[in-house]
């Protein structure tokens, strides 16, 4: 009522509503980089549906309220606000996760910059207006990527441009019924309304457009595979258990993120031979080739020449991934890489060395793979 006193509730609200809101959603995506798993995970999926729906719930309540009551203190519906925060960072934490295991770290930079834009959003955008834009942009965003990885995880068991543009489809269809319970709930009424319904669609073609354009660009990974294990190996085979192993050079203590060393010290290039091994995830029910592109860096015209590619296909279902590795003469020294690709040329992991001539023999090392 006007002229009433707020709550202590809102008073403290008022005074600390940046750091509680902050905290909130950042408490949401730790979480969830604790938690999640694999794509193909129903708990995580569970959850993960969940937040979708809740979401969901909390953006047409918080809509309904801004629209049909006064901006008293007292009626704040701070559980509300709290609870899309928390729902937004879990999304965030566990798909940056999901999308983090496959391709580049480029794309772990894109969901933290999601993050970082969540925050800054919520902070600049005050009026309920603005966080209507913001909030169902967010949300479609982030149900793009989920169905991305969802879909061809569980109802079309395959991957490639045309499982894309379905996936694409699908959150197209959700986002939709969406704005059909915004206008059931007269949330598009009035001419401020109208100009709402058309921002909103500018803002979801425009998600979608431009995560088409970084699908075809191959930026965007092609999840669900993820990449488990990959390294530069002077020799794999298979051991008497029918398991593989693999004799390398190990990595200095400072290359602490790679089991096999970026160098392959060999006596002489002649008759040398490098073996990429590869270990890449794929959800249980998924089968899709894969590739080994072999690359040598021409100093002389300054690019990246294929030399080999080699081809077999994985099956999904191993927690550790499915195994395999392919092998290259190495006709001269220098810079190479061995590329993990899919059958539409996207990048899964690389493993990149430089070929050395060492007059002193290497140390050697074995382990199982």
């Amino acid at each position: 009522m006007p002229g009433s006193t707020p709550s202590r509730t809102v008073q403290f609200w008022d005074r600390w509503e940046r750091h509680i809101s902050v905290g909130t959603m950042v408490l949401g995506f730790s979480f969830d980089l604790i938690i999640a798993k694999r794509p193909d995970s129903l708990y995580d999926n569970a959850l993960l549906l969940t937040y979708f729906v809740a979401s969901a719930v909390a953006i047409v309540l918080l809509n309904i309220r801004a629209r049909h009551s006064a901006d008293a203190p007292a009626e704040r519906p701070l559980a509300l606000l709290l609870m899309l925060q928390f729902c937004f960072g879990g999304l965030s934490g566990n798909l940056l996760i999901l999308y983090g295991k496959s391709g580049t770290p480029t794309v772990s930079l894109l969901f933290l910059l999601l993050l970082f834009g969540m925050l800054i959003g919520n902070e600049l955008l005050r009026d309920r207006y603005s966080q209507a834009r913001f909030n169902i942009g967010i949300y479609y965003l982030l149900l793009l990527t989920y169905c991305i990885i969802a879909v061809p995880t569980f109802i079309l068991h395959s991957i490639g441009p045309k499982v894309f543009l379905i996936s694409g489809s699908i959150s197209l269809a959700v986002i939709a019924l969406l704005f059909l319970i915004f206008r059931t709930a007269s949330l598009f009424r009035g001419d401020a309304g109208k100009r709402l319904r058309r921002e909103l669609g500018v803002i979801v073609i425009g998600i979608f457009i431009a995560f088409n354009g970084l699908y075809f660009l191959n930026i965007i990974p092609p999840v669900p595979l993820a990449l488990k294990d990959i390294g530069i190996y002077h020799y794999v085979g298979r051991d008497a258990t029918g398991g593989f192993f693999g004799q390398y050079e190990a990595a200095p203590w400072w290359e602490f993120w790679r089991a096999t060393s970026s160098t392959y010290s060999v006596t002489t290039l002649t008759g040398s031979t490098a073996f990429c091994f590869s270990s890449v995830f794929a959800p249980t029910g998924l089968t899709t080739p894969i590739h080994h592109r072999w690359e040598y860096y021409n100093p002389k015209t300054k690019k990246w020449e294929t030399t080999a590619t080699v081809s077999f296909p994985i099956t999904g279902g191993l927690a550790t991934g499915y195994r395999g590795f392919s092998q290259k003469a190495l006709p001269a020294a220098g810079k190479w890489r061995c590329e993990v690709e899919t059958a539409q040329n996207q990048l899964i992991g690389r493993a990149s060395f430089t070929a050395v001539g060492d007059s002193k023999r290497p140390i050697i090392l074995s382990r199982e793979l």
